[in-house]
């Protein structure tokens, strides 16, 4: 028997959609971004408890100009975009595993601002001077690299 356009189209409503996306490890690698922004909150803890090397730096980079750094400040910063990312990255991974059709755009947003703010820590100066070093710079870009893998894996299509 032979169906018409409309029963048929009703039928392909109900159908699944074929699964294009990798949502399971677009949602792992987003987890990695948060456990890496918590990475460093803890790098940034037990450099502020013990270690100091921002502390000391910031100091060396200022002494000659007369000046002393707030130490809290500098790590206040770094404790901030982690949290800022956290919170960002928690948001995307609700939104990829209720699979909204936004999650690739937000994935794609979230990653540019948490770049953003990682390339705050890299490159901001003062008086000529980085005034953090460049490890806290690539421990701050090592979960948007974790965000571009999420943006990848929710274009790529499967086959």
């Amino acid at each position: 028997m032979r169906q018409s356009l409309s029963e048929k189209r009703s039928t392909d409503l109900h159908a699944p959609e074929p699964e294009t996306r990798d949502w399971r490890a677009a949602a792992r690698a987003l987890t990695l971004a948060v456990t890496l922004s918590a990475v460093l909150v803890v790098v940034a803890i037990i450099d502020q408890v013990g270690g100091r090397s921002l502390a000391d730096h910031a100091t060396a980079m200022y002494a000659p100009y007369g000046k002393r750094p707030d130490p809290n400040l500098l790590y206040g910063l770094v404790y901030t975009i982690a949290a800022i990312g956290a919170l960002l990255w928690l948001l995307v991974i609700r939104s990829v595993r209720s699979r909204r059709r936004s999650a690739p755009v937000l994935t794609v947003v979230v990653t540019a601002i948490t770049a953003a703010l990682a390339l705050l820590l890299l490159v901001t100066t003062e008086y000529g001077a980085q005034i953090f070093p460049p490890l806290w710079g690539i421990l701050a870009m090592l979960p948007p690299a974790a965000g571009i893998l999420a943006a990848v894996l929710l274009r790529r299509r499967r086959g």
